[in-house]
């Protein structure tokens, strides 16, 4: 009986504990009861939305490609020689103006070639005169053979001469004759022999001037092959230079991104115009060349450009076409440390942009899954509704039916999506701003990040 009791008392000894903790947690609570949790509540999922806007979209087309001069001239040895003259400033990178004269070769050999050409032809003028003289003489002596002949065959008919005499007057008026012949056949040769003349006097002037290799425009220098006092072959190149007048940049489209720059024709047209590769006629397109710099806070600098021409040929593995902008001026506007000029092999892209096309419905290209966007309906529920897309314009796609100007699009990337699912709208301005800039050609477009957690 006592050990039962012992035990009774033993457990009687957690009971306060328990309850004194269960009065301070209720002391805690202001004697409040604990909440009871309400079963079926239905929680809105917060999500970002912009009101879908209707623009004026500017048709823009981007791609990359490289910068190459517009002119490169290779200083080819025409003639040969030792050169006695290189320009000091002929080193890879310097810039030379137009007509500076980068290397001379001795001209010594080819100026008494060009005095001996030149005194061929005066003799020949001395060839002429005299052959002049001596027909004059000769057409005299002739009539002198010619006259004595008429008196030798009077004298034979009266039986006065012999035939002996007659046959003798006949042949020297035929080698009077054929003198003058001979001469004027003479005087007729030498016009032809003058012009061989002339032309071998200008190849020696050509050879002359030849020996002075003369920037043809204002170059920047790529390549020296050459030092004083070495001997030159002909067809030997020099050096190398590259124009800086005008540069141009080959960037790579596809058909799909042209074609929303190609106005006022058919698609059959568009299409007729890309297998015949006349893309460059149906294009209605201004340009401009940007250089994106490295970083974050790195400066993009930009050049106006004009479209020149399309390339001749399709790259056969991208099944692009290359579309060749030129860009003048930029070393003249070039600035040390701010505005570089546009140098050889540069890396930079192209935009292309057309016309703008008013009241175009314009949405985040991310928003579009599968032929669907989602929207609010007036109840702030998710709506999934299909869409019909027109173009990809970077970042942009451009909607031709299932939106409206001012339907509440959901922007967030919600995982899972469910339709009717309850949304707690959270507009975003900033979002709807940058994709009206973009969509106007204010701002490049921007692929958004990866969405910040709320």
């Amino acid at each position: 009986m006592l050990g039962f009791v012992s035990r009774h008392w033993r457990k009687t000894l957690v009971v306060p504990p328990v309850a004194l903790g269960v009065a301070l947690i209720m002391v805690m609570a202001g004697g409040k009861a604990p909440p009871v949790r309400a079963e079926g509540a239905e929680v809105a999922r917060p999500a970002r939305v912009i009101a879908v806007p209707a623009v004026d979209l500017v048709p823009r087309a981007t791609g990359f490609g490289q910068v190459t001069p517009e002119h490169v001239w290779q200083a080819v040895a025409q003639v040969a020689g030792r050169l006695v003259e290189v320009h000091p400033r002929l080193k890879r990178g310097a810039i030379l103006e137009k007509g500076t004269v980068v290397a001379r070769i001795d001209p010594s050999a080819y100026k008494l070639t060009l005095r001996e050409r030149e005194v061929e032809l005066r003799e020949l003028e001395i060839d002429e005169q005299n052959a002049r003289s001596l027909i004059d003489i000769q057409e005299r002596a002739v009539e002198v053979a010619r006259r004595d002949l008429n008196r030798q065959r009077e004298l034979r008919g009266s039986g006065a001469a012999s035939q002996a005499a007659l046959d003798q007057a006949e042949t020297a008026l035929l080698n009077a004759e054929q003198n003058l012949q001979n001469l004027r056949n003479t005087l007729n040769l030498i016009p032809v022999q003058r012009a061989l003349a002339q032309a071998r006097l200008e190849q020696a002037q050509l050879d002359v001037e030849n020996t002075t290799l003369t920037a043809p425009f204002d170059i920047r220098v790529a390549k020296v092959n050459v030092v004083e006092s070495q001997f030159a072959t002909v067809g030997e190149v020099l050096a190398e230079g590259d124009s800086i007048d005008v540069a141009e940049v080959e960037a790579q489209f596809t058909f799909n991104e042209l074609a929303p720059l190609m106005h006022n024709i058919s698609g059959d047209a568009m299409r007729r115009a890309a297998s015949e590769n006349r893309i460059g006629a149906a294009l209605e397109a201004e340009a401009v060349v940007r250089l994106l710099g490295g970083g974050e806070l790195a400066q993009v600098v930009e050049w106006p450009a004009r479209l020149v021409r399309v390339s001749d040929t399709v790259d056969p593995q991208t099944r692009t076409f290359g579309v060749i902008v030129a860009v003048e001026g930029s070393y003249q506007s070039a600035r040390p440390g701010v505005r570089p000029p546009l140098v050889k092999n540069m890396f930079v892209e192209v935009e292309l942009r057309g016309q703008p096309v008013p009241g175009v419905i314009i949405v985040p290209r991310l928003s579009v899954h599968d032929g669907h966007v989602y929207v609010l309906d007036d109840a702030d529920r998710l709506e999934k509704r299909p869409v019909r897309v027109h173009a990809v314009q970077g970042d942009l796609a451009v909607v031709a039916g299932g939106l409206s100007e001012g339907d509440r699009l959901v922007v967030s990337d919600l995982i899972p999506a469910v339709e009717g699912m309850l949304i707690e709208p959270r507009p975003d301005p900033a979002e709807r701003a940058r994709l009206i800039a973009a969509a106007e050609g204010r701002a490049k477009d921007r692929a958004p990040g990866p969405e910040a957690p709320r």
